[in-house]
């Protein structure tokens, strides 16, 4: 199946989902379970009431089954994420320091563990949403210094990478080869001038 040209240089949704379940999240377990092993992962034996960091996927799944409560990240509160905001509005030459995948892990709370959050959702949710449309405009503004070599844009997520990536890659490719056409003009112009330079020279001493 091919895909769209949209998606060739970009990663999906879901493989954005996919990645992010497998990082390491904390959990409280509700029971006590022995360790398990799979093809790729061992996952550790489980104590109740003691904290411990487990793939995202187990966390959801032993959320699901009601066996556990997710903890959430200490980023993912009202005033963490205000303050952030505040960061974001006031400094104009960086973004906040955030988990490359804040975008996704919102989400995931927001849909599978909204009653492991301490401050309400929709309050959160309204709070993530200023947050990337901030950061989103900063993104833009960064991108006018765009050259054919470099662009440095610090602490993005990869889902903010995602989006910004194919328009990118599209004005660097075109500004190369802007370049290498008005490359060899330069040096030409270059070539004329010292030999114009050097005829002057030959006339001054002949003088």
């Amino acid at each position: 199946m091919s895909l769209p040209n949209s998606l060739k240089d970009t990663f999906s949704p879901a493989e954005i989902h996919f990645l992010t379940e497998n990082e390491l999240i904390t959990i409280l377990p509700r029971y006590s379970m022995n360790g398990l092993s799979l093809i790729t992962t061992k996952l550790p034996k489980i104590r109740a009431m003691n904290r411990i960091q487990v793939p995202i996927w187990l966390a959801l799944i032993l959320k699901a089954q009601r066996k556990c409560n997710i903890v959430p990240p200490e980023w993912l509160n009202l005033k963490k994420l205000q303050d952030l905001y505040q960061f974001e509005v006031t400094t104009l030459e960086s973004f906040s320091e955030l988990p490359y995948n804040w975008l996704e892990i919102s989400k995931i709370f927001f849909e599978n563990a909204s009653d492991d959050l301490a401050d309400e959702v929709y309050k959160l949710k309204s709070l993530v949403q200023d947050l990337k449309e901030i950061r989103l405009i900063k993104i833009k503004k960064g991108l006018t210094l765009v050259n054919e070599s470099h662009l440095q844009l610090d602490n993005l997520s990869l889902m903010e990478i995602n989006e910004i990536r194919p328009f990118v890659v599209s004005v660097m490719n075109k500004l190369t080869d802007l370049t290498d056409a008005v490359a060899p003009e330069i040096g030409d112009q270059e070539v004329q001038e010292e030999y114009e330079d050097d005829d002057d020279d030959e006339m001054y001493e002949k003088e």
